[in-house]
């Protein structure tokens, strides 16, 4: 990964996401993330528009930080039973998110116990690995 894309990532709490529709048009929402192993990782409500689109158009493009920052294209999979990364999600989001953790850890534990929430998996396309 080069410098550039490190160094945003260390530093950013925030990315923003741009799925696809079928038709090709774009839609970009802020997400919380960790990295992990050369892959970033989100989630997201099992039944929400992300998801949804991420099963007819996989590719989506990222920007670190801020809707104009550092611009990765990466390939999504929704992983459906991943226990070991959802805690690494819940240890990391209570870390670095701590200041919203106390109201939303409870709603997102439970969530997941449920099967409501899914992890997903962001893939940075070779030209842009981490």
């Amino acid at each position: 990964m080069s410098p550039e894309i490190l160094h945003a990532l260390q530093h950013a709490r925030t990315l923003y996401l741009t799925t696809y529709r079928r038709d090709g048009r774009a839609g970009t929402v802020p997400i919380w993330f960790f990295q992990h192993q050369e892959r970033l990782y989100f989630c997201t409500l099992r039944d929400s528009l992300k998801v949804r689109r991420l099963q007819h158009t996989p590719q989506v493009t990222v920007h670190i930080g801020r809707r104009t920052g550092t611009r990765l294209t990466c390939i999504a999979r929704v992983l459906e039973d991943a226990p070991q990364l959802q805690q690494l999600l819940v240890r990391t989001y209570r870390k670095r998110y701590w200041f919203r953790w106390l109201l939303l850890g409870p709603r997102l534990r439970r969530a997941f116990a449920q099967g409501k929430e899914v992890l997903v998996e962001l893939t940075p396309h070779t030209d842009d690995a981490l």
